[in-house]
């Protein structure tokens, strides 16, 4: 009965030096497994905040010349207008008007009065007759 029992008690000891073994070394796997992915997850971060960065250099330049661009067309369009609009440039272009048609003409203020009223009873809302 000794045997039998020292043969159980070495199988219990066994079972848990397994069990405590199993757990330690699955313990370790997943502490490695977790690292390696920790590992993969901040070199993809870094990868992206790259890309980020790029892209914000990218934009700036594009900015850049957007602006330049912009700038070319605003001087573009000054000197066209002012060369289009100076007025030896447009008496040159009609030079047969005599110079009375070439001044602008002073704005007609004679003759313009307020339209009269030709209803014999006032009417309307703002009458002071009312109908019943």
């Amino acid at each position: 009965m000794t045997t039998e029992f020292t043969m159980i008690l070495f199988v219990l000891v066994g079972l848990i030096i397994g069990f405590v073994a199993g757990r330690s070394t699955s313990r370790a796997g997943d502490a490695a497994k977790l690292h390696k992915e920790l590992t993969k997850t901040r070199k993809e971060f870094e990868q992206y905040k790259r890309d980020v960065q790029d892209h914000f250099i990218g934009f700036s330049g594009l900015m850049e010349q957007l602006d330049a661009q912009y700038q070319r067309l605003s001087q573009h369009m000054t000197e066209q207008s002012e060369k289009l609009t100076n007025s030896q440039t447009i008496y040159s272009i009609q030079p047969d008007v005599p110079a009375e048609e070439k001044e602008p003409a002073a704005p007609a203020t004679e003759g313009v009065h307020q339209p009269k009223d030709y209803s014999g009873e006032p009417s309307g809302l703002l009458s002071d007759h009312k109908s019943s």
